[in-house]
């Protein structure tokens, strides 16, 4: 279930320290002895704070005005030294504020810490449920919206309101001994915001004797999909409910040869079944459209039977891409890719990102290179060096790259320069982020040693291999999606090539007179390979991500993470990358959140459609990047509220695959700007409406980062989702959960990316 409000953890007695004397100015004259104030109580709805306030000059109690406060803002009426707290205080953080001129005639005004949130107590309930005869199983079952440890929970039972000795779990299995009275259920337990409860269920009817089996019901895994080129087993697990006392239970089976492979599973539910990928149909399929269907009978132990049903595919073909194929097997020179604009296009402040793969066989380092009107290596704006054990920036020893280098796998790479201040003694300044991290806080100087060859910005852009004694034999340096702006927010495309329109093995060199490549390119070419959605050679078909549906009626399927109080983030940044199915007509939702969670406070909440984007309730800002259903789509969000308040709103950016919506940033339209002053607490991500439904179609999230700061140097929290099991819930009903407890429908899944 999911909670009402935000709470904190109760805490017996608050002891609130004194903030300090707010006077701007005291009487001329010595002997002054600050007063001191301290609040005690729990700050809990019921239970009354009080205070105790003395000072050393001495205090009529009749000169001190008392201001109750509830998260900063004075409660009406709330004047004596004492508070009592009401449901309208409930979730908010309580303070005191104390005014007065004491006996020495030296004014005095203290406010006290504030109070942790405000506790309140939702009645917990009981119900019973099950078949009201002899041999089935009744179920009592609690709701309590301040949660509650299950495992601390004490169960009673009664008939004819006679306590039934050994029944002491959430089950009770009737007998003859029940039949003609009525069953109540108690439980006692203290929940997790430290009230105590003491729940009676309503009485049942009157039991009745046994009659005839009550069939058995089946959820779970009952149907799964696997490629005929899946050589590992996989598995699911059936659940089966039945009120039959003992029969909530499959029927063993053991290596059980199926049409195409084989199947076993255990009494508990857990099922197994291995492809056979010898068959001859198995071996035959194409692609994902090309289908067979091994349909398995299974039983419970009554003897109630269903089918699990597994869809067996062809493999999905890789998708076939395009890219530079850089090789060095010159005993005189490096491998290059050399693009040079023209002089009336040199970009004074730009960016450029493009996507590599190095082959691990490759020990000679390769390099991303930015150049002025010098193509020296040592007049570079900057020079990444790509080597087998990291990255090092030429000739910079005052900036560390920490990222470590990945061989053999596709690696995004950003920079970004501005050279308009820059001079013969002044150097541009740079970022360069790797795979979304940025490598320092803040933008550094180019260590160029001809600062007028770089002071004009970027005129060359160098991708080059080895060196002058370098062979690299078959092996490769690729590069691909190669992008140059002329802004720094990446906006406007100055370049850019993914290397789709050249023929397959076409030369980039100067033998090809329609290359746009400079002269100085080399041993260059296009090469079609594999690659998948998510840019790496090879797809992975057996990624975790979260799986986000919606089929409740009256909520949203969602995954919700919530930092604490003491991790709000006033300026940082998101990354993550989500899928939503086509066959899903309702929106899906990332938005980012205050203190509030209402929709309409958010500082941002991007609205995924089916055939676009929309920031909600911004129609200042207009998306134009078109949405793709089926596809890994990557996200990047930064905010900054560091200058935020009641009246000024937090600055946003929004980037979809690498494109800015927005040329600068733009200003947040909360309709409660109090709530997003303090930054990011939520982070939402959500399918559906209280009235959608989407089935099986499924809203995907992988790769979810939380920055602490703009830059994205350090990571907050982040999920990829490969830690968990496949099928297991993120909901509240999972104690290892990271997410809040307003996460709905959301479970791990296998998604090829």
């Amino acid at each position: 279930m999911k909670k009402l409000m935000n709470k904190t953890i109760a805490i017996s007695t608050i002891a609130l320290a004194i903030v300090g004397c707010n006077t701007d100015t005291l009487p001329d004259k010595q002997g002054n002895s600050f007063g001191q104030l301290s609040v005690t109580g729990e700050a809990k709805v019921g239970e009354t704070l009080t205070t105790s306030l003395t000072d050393g000059n001495g205090l009529e109690e009749s000169a001190v005005t008392y201001t109750w406060m509830a998260d900063g803002a004075a409660i009406a009426s709330a004047t004596s030294s004492a508070l009592v707290l009401t449901e309208l205080q409930a979730g908010m953080n309580i303070s005191v504020t104390v005014a007065y001129t004491d006996n020495d005639n030296y004014s005095e005004v203290i406010t006290s810490n504030s109070t942790p949130d405000v506790l309140i107590n939702f009645a917990g309930s009981i119900e019973v449920s099950g078949t009201l005869e002899s041999g089935k199983l009744l179920t009592a079952s609690v709701l309590d919206d301040n949660d509650f440890d299950p495992e601390s929970v004490v169960y009673t039972w009664l008939a004819n309101d006679v306590l039934i000795a050994y029944a002491t779990e959430s089950t009770f299995a009737l007998t003859d001994n029940e039949v003609g009275k009525t069953i109540v259920v108690t439980a006692a337990y203290s929940d997790l915001d430290g009230y105590s409860e003491a729940l009676t269920s309503a009485a049942t009817a009157v039991i009745e004797p046994a009659s005839a089996n009550t069939p058995a019901t089946f959820s779970g895994d009952l149907t799964a999909t696997v490629t005929n080129n899946e050589t590992d087993a996989i598995t699911g697990t059936v659940v089966v409910s039945d009120d039959d006392v003992d029969e909530s239970a499959t029927e063993l089976q053991s290596s059980l040869t199926t049409t195409f492979g084989t199947f076993s599973i255990l009494a508990t539910g857990e099922w197994t079944y291995l492809l056979d990928t010898e068959n001859a149909t198995v071996a035959s399929l194409t692609d994902a459209s090309d289908i067979v269907t091994d349909t398995i009978a299974i039983s419970s132990v009554d003897g109630t039977a269903t089918e699990i049903v597994i869809t067996v595919t062809g493999a999905t073909a890789l998708a076939p891409t395009k890219a530079a194929r850089i090789t060095d097997n010159m005993t005189d020179d490096a491998g290059e890719l050399r693009y040079k604009l023209s002089s009336s296009d040199i970009i004074a402040a730009g960016k450029l990102t493009v996507s590599f793969l190095k082959e691990a066989a490759i020990e000679k380092d390769a390099y991303i290179g930015l150049y002025g009107t010098s193509t020296s290596t040592s007049n570079a704006l900057i020079d990444l060096r790509i080597q087998s054990g990291g990255y090092v920036i030429r000739d910079n020893d005052g900036v560390d790259v920490t990222i470590p280098f990945t061989a053999d796998k596709w690696t995004e790479v950003e920079m970004t320069w501005d050279a308009t201040s820059a001079s013969d003694t002044v150097a541009p300044l740079l970022t360069l982020t790797i795979d979304g991290t940025s490598v320092t806080t803040a933008p550094f100087a180019s260590a160029s040693q001809s600062l007028s060859d770089v002071a004009i910005g970027v005129e060359t852009v160098i991708f080059k291999l080895g060196d002058n004694g370098s062979v690299s034999g078959d092996a490769a340096y690729y590069l691909d999606n190669f992008k140059l702006y002329a802004d720094i927010e990446g906006t406007t495309v100055q370049f850019e090539d993914d290397f789709e329109s050249y023929d397959d093995g076409a030369s980039l060199d100067t033998d090809n007179p329609d290359s746009p490549y400079n002269s100085a390119t080399a041993e260059t070419f296009v090469e079609l390979i594999n690659t998948g959605s998510g840019g790496n050679n090879t797809t992975n078909p057996d990624n975790l991500t979260a799986k986000i549906t919606d089929n409740m009626t009256d909520d949203a399927g969602e995954l919700r993470y919530k930092l604490s109080s003491s991790d709000i983030i006033a300026a940082g940044k998101l990354t993550v990358s989500f899928l939503k199915e086509a066959a899903i007509e309702k929106d899906a939702y990332i938005g980012l959140y205050g203190t509030s969670t209402s929709t309409s406070n958010a500082l941002i909440d991007l609205r995924i459609q089916s055939d676009g984007y929309v920031i909600r309730n911004n129609e200042g800002v207009d998306v134009t990047i078109p949405f793709t259903a089926d596809k890994w789509t990557d996200i990047e969000m930064t905010w900054d509220a560091t200058g935020a308040s009641d009246t000024v709103a937090p600055l946003l950016t929004l980037t979809i695959d690498g494109t800015s919506v927005t040329t600068a940033p733009f200003a947040s339209v909360s309709e409660s700007l109090s709530d997003v002053a303090v930054g990011v607490e939520t982070v939402i991500f959500k399918l559906g409406d209280n009235g959608s439904v989407s089935g099986d179609a499924a809203y995907y999230i992988d790769e979810f980062k939380l920055y602490a700061d703009i830059e994205a140097t350090t990571v907050q929290f982040e999920d990829d989702f490969e830690t968990y099991t496949d099928g297991v819930s993120l909901d509240t009903d999972n104690a290892s959960s990271p997410y809040n407890s307003s996460t709905a429908e959301a479970v791990v899944a296998i998604k090829e990316k």
